[in-house]
């Protein structure tokens, strides 16, 4: 992974900080999510499949293929 100094103004970094709070990250990552995105976006890179969430899953079937576990 390459490192890469943004310099930001006051107000900037105040905004970064706060959406980065607002959506559970740390403002080095918020900030790596919204030049990833602008890249997609403007199709400078291919876009990432997000990968499955385990709370988006279907429920599985037992082993009889029962799906209440009856």
């Amino acid at each position: 992974m390459t490192k890469l100094i943004i310099y930001l103004n006051e107000h900037e970094s105040i905004a970064l900080k706060t959406l980065a709070e607002q959506e559970y990250r740390v403002p080095k990552a918020q900030a790596s999510l919204i030049i990833r995105k602008e890249l997609e976006r403007l199709g400078m890179i291919e876009i990432e499949q997000e990968s499955p969430s385990p709370l988006n899953q279907p429920p599985h079937p037992d082993t009889d293929g029962n799906m209440n576990g009856s």
